[in-house]
């Protein structure tokens, strides 16, 4: 599925867009950019999932990672 997005971008934050597209595909720079906020939002969630985890939960966590 594709969705339209329409952003409003301050001036030096358009400057800055413009030099890393370099010409490019500035929809391609933004998406890059909004995945990697996500992805970091979802590592920031389950870490603060596992730390919050007590017990034999939180041993069974330690177990796991001890694995890896």
């Amino acid at each position: 599925m594709t969705v339209t997005l329409s952003v409003t971008i301050d001036d030096d934050l358009s400057r800055d867009l413009a030099t890393v597209v370099a010409g490019g595909n500035r929809s391609a720079v933004v998406a890059a950019a909004i995945r990697e906020y996500i992805d970091r939002r979802s590592i920031a969630a389950a870490a603060a999932w596992h730390a919050s985890l007590t017990g034999e939960d939180a041993a069974a966590l330690a177990e796991f990672d001890a694995t890896w």
